[in-house]
């Protein structure tokens, strides 16, 4: 990407001189003028537990309206403060852009102060609203963009750093001590509760994933403690998650003998943007980071059930967004992962090893719940329910529990049932 003739400050400050030297790049707009410059935050939207939605200002990401001379029509960009990793990204691939990336325009490089500057990607059919159709695009575009970085451990050679940076592996085993910086992570969480889950070879074999597997033991400890949740997590489960985090090997050998993508980390639904112009797009690259694709299919996969409206989608809702749930047959995510190896068959041939991607499936479940939900409930410890107050929130109907502000919400009690019971069919076929 070519150097701006100004600065990430002079664009922070709205000066209109400096965003139109950033148009001048673009052939589309290179002999626009910008006249003025306004700044808007956008929202974040965050599960609470124990389960209700909130929108918070995001203070790392404005939108920038520019008016233009001699056109009544303003244009916007997006402004990311971001980490390394995500500004990296973009420098690479985000001009011109890659499957799936908003094209981006300036970045600029401090490590995690880095920024970028983006396309204002319109949101035309958020998650809640899409058609089959449109999952199914979803997953063809997931598809392509990995298979476009198919095989990266097997590219890797003498001249690669000069070529493409190295992102880091979502694994990266310790065989013998853990590193002195992935120690230091460790220990600070201190004597966590739940340490007794967890072996010195299970944090070995964790690799880079040991924290999580840290706030996972504390989320397991924590749920114990409340006795499980009935009707969503019973003991059969916990016990399973324990053998998990006691030796992760079963979980993560069969992960880690599949070819090497990149990944976008987290491709939940809420992370795709789809416009009228059937485009789908990804935002939010932050936990880019290299691995098998079956890791980001599976996040798609979990995700997909769970969402959230908008009021403005519904007249009958005011304040913050709401959980809402959506049917998720087991056809359902049969189709997802049929659409997702067509795709890449399509893009690389017969390069994918589909047996052993699909063989691998129960593994990529198990890795999601157990460190997506436990740190989850780690979160728990400092607010613990107490044991009757549980007790009463359990026997509520759903009528009452979706009247009652300060109980985990109907969407994510019935969510997270079949997260569980999903996750204890993969356990016992790993």
């Amino acid at each position: 990407m070519e150097p701006l003739p100004v600065d990430i400050f002079q664009l922070q400050r709205r000066d209109p001189a400096a965003w139109t030297a950033l148009l001048s790049r673009l052939p589309e707009t290179d002999d626009v003028i910008v006249t003025a410059v306004a700044a808007e935050p956008l929202h974040n939207f965050s599960f609470i537990p124990p389960g209700r939605v909130i929108a918070d200002p995001a203070h790392n990401i404005r939108r920038y309206v520019l008016t233009l001379a001699d056109t009544s029509d303003p244009i916007s960009f997006i402004a990311k403060q971001t980490n390394a990793a995500e500004a990296m990204v973009y420098e690479l691939y985000g001009r011109p852009p890659a499957t799936a990336m908003p094209t981006c325009h300036y970045v600029h490089h401090d490590g995690d102060d880095s920024y970028v500057i983006l396309d204002d990607v319109p949101d035309h059919f958020p998650p809640a609203v899409w058609t089959p159709r449109q999952l199914d695009e979803v997953v063809a575009t997931l598809a392509r963009f990995h298979a476009a970085h198919w095989g990266r451990d097997s590219r890797r050679s003498v001249d690669w750093a000069a070529t493409e940076p190295d992102f880091p592996h979502f694994h990266d085993r310790y065989d013998d001590e853990l590193p002195p910086r992935m120690s230091e992570r460790v220990s600070r969480f201190g004597s966590f509760p739940g340490r007794e889950y967890l072996s010195d070879h299970a944090l070995r074999a964790a690799g880079r994933l040991a924290p999580l597997f840290v706030q996972a033991a504390a989320g397991l400890a924590v749920m114990r403690k409340l006795n499980g949740w009935p009707g969503v997590l019973d003991e059969s489960q916990m016990a399973a998650v324990a053998d998990l985090l006691d030796d992760p090997v079963p979980m993560l050998s069969p992960l880690l003998s599949l070819p090497i993508t990149l990944l976008h980390g987290a491709p939940h639904p809420c992370h795709w943007r789809l416009t009228l112009f059937d485009e789908q797009f990804l935002i939010d690259w932050s936990e880019v980071q290299e691995g098998p694709g079956i890791l980001d299919l599976m996040a798609l996969i979990e995700g997909y059930p769970l969402t959230y409206k908008r009021p403005i989608e519904d007249v009958n809702a005011i304040g913050d967004p709401y959980l809402c749930l959506r049917p998720f047959p087991a056809v359902l995510e049969e189709t997802i992962v049929d659409t997702y190896l067509l795709t890449l068959t399509a893009e690389l041939g017969g390069r994918i090893g589909a047996r052993a991607f699909r063989d691998a499936l129960p593994a990529a479940r198990c890795l999601h719940v157990v460190l997506t939900w436990f740190p989850f409930y780690a979160t728990w410890a400092t607010d613990l329910p107490d044991p009757y107050f549980w007790q009463h929130v359990n026997r509520l109907s759903d009528t009452e529990l979706g009247r009652y502000r300060d109980a985990p919400t109907v969407g994510m009690r019935h969510y997270l049932a079949g997260v569980f019971e999903r996750f204890l069919r993969a356990y016992r076929n790993l």
